[in-house]
């Protein structure tokens, strides 16, 4: 027997029970076939959004960062013509530091030694030439002084 004629052979309630039953199976088929995955993939790609987003952020952020302190720099004419040398004294009056050599280079730099110096004073006069003023360190030598917490420094410095 034809499974058309069996499904005719049933009763109406029967077979309204079939058809829904039936229905109920092809909308479980086509949410597991098609919806699912579509969900899960619209997930997934709003997932990397949120993480491209962030990182979209994040980059103008340094962006930003990066253009006041191009104007920082370039606003301060005084720091732009003044000489390595003459920042270099200038910046080691202001930390209360004192020179033992100064010496200028042939290509632009210049190596200066300090003895018996603070170590903290070092760092902070090193820190300050280097983000407030664009001093790059070459070459850096510490060894220790005499007495705890002093330190022998020679440093090669040129400006980029």
């Amino acid at each position: 027997m034809n499974p058309v004629e069996k499904f005719r052979e049933l009763s109406l309630r029967d077979q309204s029970m079939l058809i829904v039953l039936a229905a109920a199976v092809i909308l479980y088929l086509v949410v597991l076939v098609a919806w699912r995955p579509l969900a899960q993939s619209n997930r997934s790609l709003q997932q990397s959004n949120a993480v491209l987003r962030d990182s979209v952020q994040n980059i103008n952020q340094l962006a930003a960062e990066f253009r006041q302190l191009q104007q920082s720099g370039s606003g301060n004419t005084a720091a732009s013509t003044e000489t390595l040398a003459q920042l270099l004294d200038r910046t080691v009056a202001a930390q209360r530091l004192q020179m033992s050599r100064f010496q200028p280079g042939s290509s632009g730099d210049v190596q200066v030694r300090f003895d018996n110096s603070g170590f903290d004073q070092i760092a902070r006069w090193l820190y300050q030439l280097e983000s407030e003023h664009g001093v790059v360190v070459r070459d850096l030598s510490i060894t220790p002084g005499a007495a705890q917490g002093l330190v022998n420094v020679s440093v090669r410095l040129f400006r980029a």
